[in-house]
């Protein structure tokens, strides 16, 4: 009996209703526009819709001009900031099937191609992130622009083409910053190019220059709007100094073991996650098809070819950063590691097994996703974060009262609460605060209590639990609890 392969059994059915799933999802995400701002960042982002100021944070250094520029473009549809910068995301974000589909092309089947496009744009917590005003979602959108021209400047002869992946690595760069190892699919296309004596020495310096060039036009526009590079070079200094060595979660600034780092970034962020989406039904899933790309049999030759072992590069360059410069609590920052994993994982399956049955069971994993992401996507926009209800909570207060917050106090300046609310980092400095408020009722959210319990103090007797404010984690892994508490002189 002839062997029933994919590529001889065309299946226009499988491809159909993946496509119906897609646009399912992307219809969802345009009528559940996220309608909260409900972190420090994503204020930030918000308020430099309405003024781009560096200086007051409106955002936060360095400024991510390309993803500001989009959420204006986009506030003609939506007047809400917030909510033109997720409408921003969910538009650019769907352009991005187009490139995973090309360059899955190169290693698959088109028709498993266009299923694992479908999988990489359903997956669900890059879903939750692109679906909030922040610029990880963009930024994981013009990603694939930047690995699909790569590859395209790879294959094609004309230098013109090498010039597309360096100005699509400033669009991604003028989005998140952080992204810079990516870089390193640059590097290794001149590499290649350089190897295959298709550009010489002269070639490298005018295409470096080049790539000078296209990021200036981001950094020179903020160094105007900053009043002169002097200004820029201080705010600059400034925020990197307190990311590694303060508040930014690095290995600079966090107590963690390397072991229980790692073990964090891999088992916690990225697979559970970034991959599973905190989902058990989707943990199965995706174990059953790693399991099956690790089975005994024909093994297949995807590492001589060009794009996946440049997304095995990408993946491993910012994997080690992601690692050891940015913040181990927030699992958003791993967000370029799984989508690209899931990629590699997709091609490595389809071309062991390029079936009917294997396409089912992605179609599986795929309705399954769908579902998954479609709740979360509802819930995120209708159900209030629990700083909200935080704020709510005490709007409806009846008393003198003045409350001491972490980094809360970022949103309920945003959400211009009327009542007094203070961040605090020092219990000797809300000692002193808070004696100027004897006629008052003296407030702390949970993460003032913790930080205080680690400064040393004893504070357990001196404060009552009055509420707690309780929800989805997947949304905020460090604000989806808050407890208030009660202050006693």
């Amino acid at each position: 009996m002839k062997k029933l392969t994919y590529d001889k059994w065309k299946s226009p059915a499988i491809v159909a209703v993946s496509l119906v799933v897609v646009m399912y999802v992307f219809g969802l995400q345009l009528s559940s526009l996220n309608p909260f701002v409900s972190s420090w960042d994503q204020v930030d982002f918000s308020l430099a819709i309405e003024r781009y100021d560096l200086r007051a944070m409106r955002p936060h250094f360095p400024g991510y001009p390309y993803f500001i520029l989009g959420g204006l473009l986009t506030k003609f549809i939506v007047a809400e900031p917030s909510q033109a910068l997720v409408l921003f995301n969910i538009l650019i974000y769907a352009s991005s099937i187009f490139p995973v589909y090309l360059i899955a092309s190169r290693l698959i089947s088109r028709q498993s191609a266009f299923m694992a496009a479908a999988i990489i744009y359903t997956a669900s917590y890059p879903l939750i992130i692109v679906n909030q005003p922040m610029s990880e979602g963009a930024a994981l959108a013009v990603f694939w622009w930047y690995f699909w021209s790569i590859v395209t400047a790879w294959e094609r002869k004309s230098g013109k083409w090498l010039l597309l992946p360096l100005f699509l690595f400033s669009v991604l760069l003028g989005i998140r910053l952080s992204y810079i190892p990516l870089g390193a699919g640059m590097i290794y296309l001149f590499y290649k190019k350089w190897k295959d004596h298709q550009i010489g020495f002269s070639g490298l310096l005018t295409y470096t220059l080049a790539a000078g060039v296209f990021q200036l036009i981001w950094i020179g526009g903020l160094i105007m709007t900053e009043g002169g590079i002097a200004n820029f070079l201080e705010l600059a200094f400034g925020f990197t100094g307190g990311h590694f060595q303060e508040w930014g979660g690095t290995t600079a600034s966090n107590d963690l073991s390397i072991i229980a780092r790692i073990k964090i970034f891999l088992f916690t962020n990225i697979f559970w996650w970034g991959i599973f989406s905190r989902t058990h039904v989707l943990m199965v899933l995706y174990i059953v098809i790693g399991l099956f790309i690790f089975w005994p049999g024909t093994k297949s030759k995807l590492f001589k070819n060009m794009p996946f072992t440049l997304g095995v590069l990408m993946m491993s360059a910012y994997g080690i950063w992601a690692l050891f410069a940015q913040n181990i609590d927030k699992a958003r920052h791993i967000l370029p590691v799984a989508v690209i994993l899931i990629f590699l994982v997709l091609s490595a399956f389809f071309k062991r097994y390029p079936s009917i049955y294997s396409s089912l069971l992605i179609l599986i994993l795929l309705i399954a996703q769908a579902m998954v992401s479609a709740n979360l996507v509802k819930t995120q926009a209708n159900e209030e974060p629990a700083v909200y209800q935080l704020a709510r909570f005490l709007e409806e207060t009846n008393e003198e009262f003045v409350l001491y917050t972490w980094e809360e106090t970022r949103v309920l300046e945003y959400l211009k609460m009327p009542y007094s609310h203070k961040r605090i980092n020092t219990y000797k400095v809300f000692l002193h605060d808070q004696s100027l408020y004897k006629d008052k009722t003296v407030y702390l959210t949970d993460k003032v209590v913790d930080g205080f319990r680690a400064q040393g103090i004893e504070i357990d007797q001196r404060v009552e639990k009055i509420k707690s404010f309780d929800s989805e984690k997947i949304f905020d892994p460090v604000y989806n609890e808050i407890i208030l508490y009660k202050w006693t002189p």
